[in-house]
């Protein structure tokens, strides 16, 4: 029975510890990454099929480190992901209209 409680006392310790951790570390990285991924894949759906411009030549815009993110082409569309896809953004092309978010 005493361990049992000791496991308890260990499962809420653990469980604040990782209530406080998202608070203050990782719900800021978790927003901030679906920013990146919207705005690269804007970015990038715009150099790519407005601009008319290489792939290499769109990645050269950003001014910051953006190696986390993924960015790949598939047709008219531009996804741009981080954490395996597990946060992304997609852009997509319409002609006339340029490039726009998607919601999946």
């Amino acid at each position: 029975m005493k361990l049992v409680k000791v496991f308890a006392v260990i499962a809420v310790v653990l469980a604040i510890g990782a209530g406080i951790g998202w608070q203050v570390w990782l719900k800021d990285q978790v927003a901030y990454a679906k920013v990146a991924t919207a705005y690269g894949a804007k970015m990038v759906c715009s150099c790519r099929f407005v601009a008319g411009r290489e792939m290499d030549s769109c990645m050269q815009d950003f001014t910051v480190d953006i190696s986390a993110v993924t960015v790949s082409e598939e047709e008219d569309t531009i996804t741009a992901s981080v954490l395996g896809g597990a946060i992304k953004s997609r852009a997509a092309f319409e002609d006339g209209l340029g490039c726009a978010l998607v919601h999946d």
